[in-house]
Order: structure tokens, then C-alpha cells, then sequence
């Protein structure tokens, strides 16, 4: 059972809540309870999909870096960065 909880904790449980809530109330509390459990299960999984996509690589990205070439320095011959206005090597300008 979940929650380490026994058939006789759930019988006392229920039977509380129908003490409390009274028997017309209580298929509407077991309807919003069922309604949440369902919204917290489709939230995570929504959020593990969206991890999951954060995570993978982005394959028009990986193309493109293959086929560019990168950027060296004019003066060193180094490589830097794209766009880089400075050599980080010999701080040479671009």
C-alpha cells in the first residue's frame, strides 16, 4: 500500500472523513482529490518532457558548427571565437 498504510488505516480514514464531511459530500472531495492527482501527474510529466527536450541535442545546431569554419586570429593564427574583437592569445584586434 502507499504510505506504508494498512486496509484498516484507510477503513478509519474514510470513516472519519464521513463523519466530518457527511455522505453527500463526499463523492465531490473524492472527485477534486482524483482531479489533482491527474493535474500533478500531467505537470510532471510535461516538465520531464520539456527537461528532457533542454537536455537533447539540437541537431540543426550540431550541423551547422561542422560545416562553418572557425574563426582564427590574423595575427597568431589561433582560433577564437566568432566575433571576437580581440585575440584572448596575443590580444591581437580582429
Amino acid at each position: 500500500m502507499p504510505f506504508g498504510l494498512q486496509p484498516t488505516h484507510l477503513i478509519i480514514i474514510l470513516v472519519v472523513a464521513l463523519l466530518i464531511f457527511g455522505p453527500s459530500r463526499l463523492p465531490e472531495i473524492g472527485k477534486a482529490v482524483g482531479k489533482t492527482i491527474r493535474e500533478f501527474q500531467s505537470g510532471i510529466k510535461e516538465a520531464s518532457q520539456g527537461f528532457s527536450e533542454e537536455v537533447k541535442p539540437d541537431s540543426t545546431k550540431a550541423d551547422t558548427a561542422k560545416t562553418e569554419p572557425q574563426p582564427v586570429c590574423k595575427s597568431c593564427g589561433k582560433p577564437i571565437q566568432a566575433g571576437a574583437k580581440f585575440c584572448p592569445e596575443c590580444g591581437a584586434a580582429q
